[in-house]
């Protein structure tokens, strides 16, 4: 830990001689971070300091000029932030800086954060003596910072559940455009300026990390939606169940809320139609559909478990399988000739056999 008070006296050697030059003036203004109404912070848990502080000089801060930061507790420096102004800092307005997370230990319970912005030391401050301010917060396993993730949606493709991959359009788009909503779950106020950090996930691919900032204070009980972005996921073209998921990477004292998924189902409703030239016999099992196409033998309508048996004209076993659903019996190996199906019901004993001309 660096002594402030040493920190201040090289600061202050940097301005002598400037102040006759010097057209600019940062008045810090106040110092927040996520805490109760009682000024709880929690202890081990990330926390971002916010510093907010005015231009109170005569002229504008230019765009891209650069400012010191330093967050301390007490005397001790906890954090030294080297800020960029993202356009002109105009006479009057006010801005912000972020610390990056800092955790405080559970003792000792009471202490005084403090935030000190000064102005590149090129361009030089009209008055040094009000860039530093403080507060006083107890360190408090009260105050609850949990962040979770509530909603998840698809905005484009608005398509996937239910797509059809084999209905005209087999390729599913891309998905491009997703939001999220996260909600405060805990009795912290989490200051405008605190960045959420938050991930999209889909088929093992995660996205680079979302950072949404916030815009206004979000309090115990109150959501937030994020804008919309682009992931950039590739949807496959196959059917099946798929899922996306988003998840906050803050770390706050309930992980198992931080993830929220949404899932869809691609379908395959395509049922080839079946060839001239079937014969069937003996329909015990009338409700069946078997038939062949190319050298696939499609067993269709299954209800129940079934026992399905090939054998060629001669009596041997070409297949014999056990199906619960509609599926298909490759036979790419078999020669050209007539093959006999054999389908028994296991659970009424229903039989049927049917005929089938493999080319």
């Amino acid at each position: 830990m660096k002594n402030f008070t040493r920190f201040a006296a090289s600061v202050a050697c940097l301005l002598v001689g400037m102040s006759a030059f010097a057209q600019y003036d940062l008045e810090a203004t106040e110092l927040r971070t996520m805490s109760t109404t009682s000024n709880e912070v929690p202890p081990n848990i990330p926390l971002t300091l916010t510093l907010i502080f005015e231009n109170t000089g005569t002229t504008d801060v230019p765009d891209q000029s650069a400012a010191l930061l330093v967050f301390l507790n007490g005397l001790d420096t906890l954090q030294v932030v080297n800020g960029v102004f993202n356009g002109a800092m105009t006479v009057g307005a006010t801005y912000s800086f972020n610390s990056d997370p800092i955790t405080l230990p559970a003792a000792p319970p009471n202490v005084n954060l403090c935030g000190f912005v000064l102005l590149d030391t090129a361009l030089g401050e009209v008055d040094t003596s009000n860039n530093l301010i403080c507060d006083q917060f107890q360190v408090s396993s009260s105050a609850i910072v949990d962040l979770s993730a509530v909603g998840i949606s698809v905005n484009s493709p608005n398509d996937l559940d239910g797509f059809d991959v084999d209905n005209g359009n087999e390729e599913p788009d891309n998905i491009t455009d997703m939001h999220s909503t996260y909600k405060n779950e805990g009795n912290v106020t989490f200051p405008a300026g605190f960045i959420i950090p938050y991930v999209y996930e889909f088929d093992g691919n995660p996205t680079a990390i979302f950072q949404g900032n916030l815009v206004a204070d979000l309090a115990p009980g109150d959501s937030i939606q994020r804008p919309s972005v682009d992931p950039g996921f590739e949807i496959p073209a196959e059917k099946g169940d798929y899922e996306v998921c988003v998840y906050t990477v803050y770390g706050d004292a309930d992980l198992s809320n931080d993830t929220i998924c949404w899932g869809w189902s691609m379908i395959d409703a395509y049922l080839p139609p079946p060839p001239i030239g079937i014969e069937e016999e003996n329909g015990f099992q009338a409700d069946l559909n078997v038939y062949n196409l190319a050298k696939a033998v499609w067993i269709m309508n299954i209800s129940e478990p079934t026992s399905v048996t090939i054998t060629d004209m001669n009596g041997r076993i070409i297949a014999n399988e056990q199906m619960i659903n509609d599926c298909s019996i490759n036979l790419e190996t078999a020669a050209a000739g007539v093959y006999i199906v054999r389908t028994l019901n296991n659970t009424t004993g229903a039989a049927s056999m049917h005929k089938v001309s493999v080319q």
